[in-house]
């Protein structure tokens, strides 16, 4: 992803963020207080397309430099909808991003708990394809571990199920200082004294990525995305920082000086690069 253009949209995430907050205003209405307001600015999904949109141009832009030509990106750069329905084996989901190289061609399922459905994609043209998710935590980090985490293994293991050769990748976004909830009752913009348990989390997200082609036919891969970047961002400096190192990581007190994880093929730094390589090694290109 272009870091410039990454850093932009998180200002504007920033500056969307806390003028919901100071304001207690969202959309032109006004809410009981900043809290109200905020929370639904974050269910309105306006805050994560600044994301989506970088990561969909990123992609383009990696993609014509490669040759490629002829795909189509969905939804469309500059339009928040339509996504796809990408049909796993348990469900089918819209997916956020969808890469299509090939044209859809319908076909019942056969197989599986979602047997005489209709896939409007088709399993050949999906697993052509790349799928995917953007998703980002501003709030109750730590107390939603598991569940978020259960939540990005299951996201794969449900596509690998049914797509093994399915190129799919992870995008997520996580404050290493958490705004605080009580002051934006109080329409005011705090932050908590302790900075999130990172370490964790890079060493989840290290155990769930680096899908390899040799990986494609082993069930115990699907768990796997194919490439992902873990954005660590902190919105309580001014201007917002984006860590792309693990040795600025440690230099701010984010994660321990012998914390020896690599957040190197997690980084935001390369992530196009990554997805991009192993769709052309998973299809011979």
């Amino acid at each position: 992803m272009n870091i410039n253009n990454l850093n932009q949209a998180l200002e504007e995430i920033k500056n969307m963020y806390e003028t919901a907050i100071t304001t207690a205003t969202f959309d032109g209405k006004v809410c009981s207080s900043g809290l109200e307001a905020k929370t639904a600015l974050i269910r309105s999904e306006q805050l994560i397309q600044k994301i989506h949109e970088e990561v969909k141009v990123s992609l383009d832009a990696k993609l014509r430099a490669e040759g490629f030509r002829g795909y189509q990106i969905h939804p469309p750069i500059g339009q928040p909808s339509p996504e796809l329905d990408v049909w796993g084996f348990l469900k089918k989901k819209k997916q956020d991003i969808v890469v299509l190289f090939d044209n859809p061609v319908p076909e019942r399922i056969t197989e599986g708990p979602l047997i005489d459905k209709i896939d409007k994609l088709g399993k050949a043209t999906t697993e052509k394809s790349i799928v995917i998710g953007v998703r980002s935590q501003l709030s109750s980090i730590d107390k939603n571990f598991d569940t978020l985490m259960e939540r990005a293994f299951a996201e794969a293991m449900n596509l690998h199920f049914r797509h093994p050769r399915l190129v799919v990748g992870e995008v997520y976004m996580l404050i290493v200082r958490e705004y605080d909830d009580q002051a934006m009752k109080e329409n005011r913009v705090e932050f908590k004294d302790r900075y999130t348990n990172v370490e964790k989390f890079i060493s989840i997200f290290n155990g769930i990525s680096h899908r390899e082609c040799n990986e494609c036919t082993d069930p115990h891969s699907f768990y796997k995305y194919e490439a992902t970047a873990l954005l660590l961002v902190d919105f309580s400096q001014n201007p917002v920082k984006l860590y792309t190192t693990i040795e600025e990581l440690k230099a701010d007190g984010i994660v321990s000086q012998n914390f020896n994880e690599d957040y190197s093929l997690i980084s935001p730094v390369g992530f196009t690069d990554r997805i991009i390589n192993s769709y052309k090694h998973r299809h011979n290109i």
